[in-house]
């Protein structure tokens, strides 16, 4: 028999070439009259259906709907492994389905463990199997890497007392790049750079001695770690090694240059090339790669997760840069700059619009500033960030305070209640001071966790936006579009993470990232474990199918549109896009009976 769906995609791919065509020759193809039942409560289930054809709807049997069924959906796995059906399955219309008996599904199940995985596992598993098959595997696999003996290098020691025309025999007989200083102060690490730089440029001799030279703040990962941990960690601090713990001793050393040759994303040339620019014009360059590194990240399979923080780290470090270039020393630790928005929760991957306000530390600097921060907003722009809709920027008033008066708006933003102030509260509250007196944002941040700023009714009316669009799934349990498409920001993402971000204000959880809010939330009982990490899977997956739109539909170009195609996506990914939403609407009512919406 001919089969007329695609086994090339998931779930079917998990299965080799092989145990497709198997799967091919114990399909039957099955047809079922408008209204006829397919199954039926406590019926057990002759086998797994694939719709070829047609609409199917689950139903408790007494007029309520779950979920509806078209093309290439799957139904009713739970049955097959559970021996009997819980719900009524009817044809809609007339429908063709495809009808895989118990005993081969059970016996695929048991032949291939991707397989077995994908059906019998949660939303986040089973999109992380989607998400590496798709990418191939390779770069995955490294992602999912972590660091052991093999990946690094054994340490070597010299004494403190060692002069350094030794040290630099050892280095080069031993073909190291560096070595660990062991003094009195602790252990130190000394590079070829390092005596490069202390002979040639310093007062030191060969003679001095390499404790003279070490530097004693080592940045470590502990043994175990993912590798691109350790490759983030390197691309944040802007330097070529790391140092390796276990149970806080040291165990080896990781390389740049032997991560580079497992993994060639060149984010850490780009990390280079921002902190090298001595110009805007060089910055400009250096900008113009992100988007090719995120659609080569993206296409290679690297998880959304870790593509949001190296992407952060880039921009931030961008920001950083272009500050230090523009700001005088004398002014750049009288201000504060924060990133507001999906940036400052490092949930930015693609450009996207200027979210951003400053924090003077005294009023009379303001007339100094301000020619600087029209530069730094042009530079942005010839970055490729475009102007905020809104408004929140660092350049129009209302987003210009010193500390005091911005402690004294967010006083007045929690005490009106109205929507307008809430909702610039909730995009304050997602700040991260980047460049100049960081500490200028603390003291602002400190006022909101007031407990007497957080009462019962202020955190009601901060919670209350988190309702303010429909989740798109119709009556039937079906995603509702809107000529094909569904607002994913609207639909999916704001809802939930604002509804956590209300949670998190209400609890003075000083996390800012929506991932670290919701593992907060669990740590403190707050949310049940289930909730919270489905929660999480739902925002990686939205943000995922929303990137690889995105790519997709602006190759050239790649742009911000929130709106998904539903045509554009497989039957697995709207599977998993129904489940995904199927949460954040049980979340929405979770917040209606936390805060007693239904009576505002």
């Amino acid at each position: 028999m001919s089969i007329q769906i695609d086994l090339n995609q998931p779930p079917f791919s998990f299965l080799s070439e092989p145990q497709r065509q198997w799967l091919t020759q114990k399909l039957d193809l099955v047809f079922f009259q408008a209204g006829q039942v397919i199954l039926d409560q406590g019926q057990v289930s002759p086998g797994l259906y694939i719709v070829y054809k047609g609409v199917v709807e689950e139903s408790d049997g007494n007029g309520q709907v779950f979920s509806q069924y078209g093309r290439e959906d799957i139904f009713d796995v739970r049955a097959v492994l559970e021996s009997a059906c819980k719900h009524r399955y009817t044809a809609c219309e007339e429908t063709l389905c495809y009808l895989l008996p118990s005993k081969d599904f059970i016996q695929l199940l048991n032949d291939s463990d991707d397989f077995s995985v994908y059906f019998k596992t949660d939303l986040g598993t089973q999109a992380s199997l989607v998400e590496q098959r798709d990418s191939g595997g390779s770069v995955s696999e490294f992602i999912l890497a972590r660091i052991d003996d093999s990946s690094m290098r054994s340490p070597v020691y010299v004494n403190g007392q060692t002069n350094l025309a030794r040290v630099a025999q050892m280095m080069h007989e031993q073909k190291y790049d560096a070595v660990l200083v062991r003094t009195a102060k602790g252990v130190g690490i000394v590079t070829g750079t390092d005596l490069l730089k202390a002979t040639l440029m310093a007062d030191k001799t060969k003679q001095s001695k390499v404790a003279e030279i070490a530097q004693y703040d080592l940045i470590t990962v502990e043994y175990g770690e993912f590798l691109f941990s350790a490759l983030l960690k390197m691309t944040q601090y802007h330097i070529e090694r790391v140092v390796v713990t276990l149970d806080g001793d040291i165990v080896g050393l990781l390389e740049l240059m032997d991560m580079l040759s497992l993994f060639s994303t060149h984010s850490h040339v780009i990390a280079m090339r921002i902190e090298q620019s001595r110009t805007l014009d060089e910055l400009v360059v250096a900008a113009q790669r992100l988007d090719t590194l995120i659609r080569s990240l993206a296409g290679q399979g690297v998880k959304v997760e870790a593509i949001m923080e190296l992407i952060t780290t880039l921009n931030r470090r961008l920001l950083q840069r272009a500050y230090d270039i523009i700001f005088p020393q004398r002014l750049r630790d009288r201000v504060c700059i924060v990133v507001l928005g999906s940036e400052g929760r490092g949930e930015q991957i693609l450009k996207t619009d200027q979210d951003n306000a400053i924090i003077f530390q005294h009023e009379h600097e303001r007339e100094a500033v301000m020619p600087l921060l029209n530069q730094l907003h042009q530079a942005l722009l010839d970055f490729g960030y475009p102007p905020c809709p809104g408004g929140v920027m660092f350049i129009n008033d209302s987003w210009i305070n010193t500390a005091e008066g911005w402690q004294a708006k967010v006083g007045r933003w929690l005490g009106s209640g109205a929507p307008e102030a809430m909702m610039n509260m909730a995009i304050f509250m997602d700040g991260e001071p980047i460049c100049g007196d960081k500490q200028l944002f603390q003291r602002v941040k400190s006022r909101w966790q007031q407990e007497e700023l957080r009462s019962s009714m202020t955190s009601a009316w901060f919670a209350k936006p988190a309702l303010q669009f429909e989740t798109p799934l119709t009556f039937l349990g079906k995603i509702r579009e809107d000529d094909g498409k569904i607002d994913i920001k609207k639909g999916g993402i704001f809802p939930l993470v604002h509804g956590v971000r209300a949670l998190a204000f209400e609890h003075a959880i000083n996390d800012t990232s929506t991932l670290k809010r919701l593992d907060a939330l669990i740590e403190r009982s707050i949310l049940d474990e289930e909730v919270g990490q489905g929660l999480k899977d739902a925002l990686l997956l939205f943000i995922r199918i929303r990137l690889k739109q995105q790519l997709q539909l602006h190759s050239d170009q790649p742009g911000l549109s929130q709106q998904l195609d539903l045509a554009m996506l497989r039957s697995v990914d709207r599977s998993l896009l129904r489940h995904a939403l199927h949460r954040v609407k049980k979340f929405k009512q979770l917040l209606v009976n936390h805060y007693h919406l239904e009576n505002f």
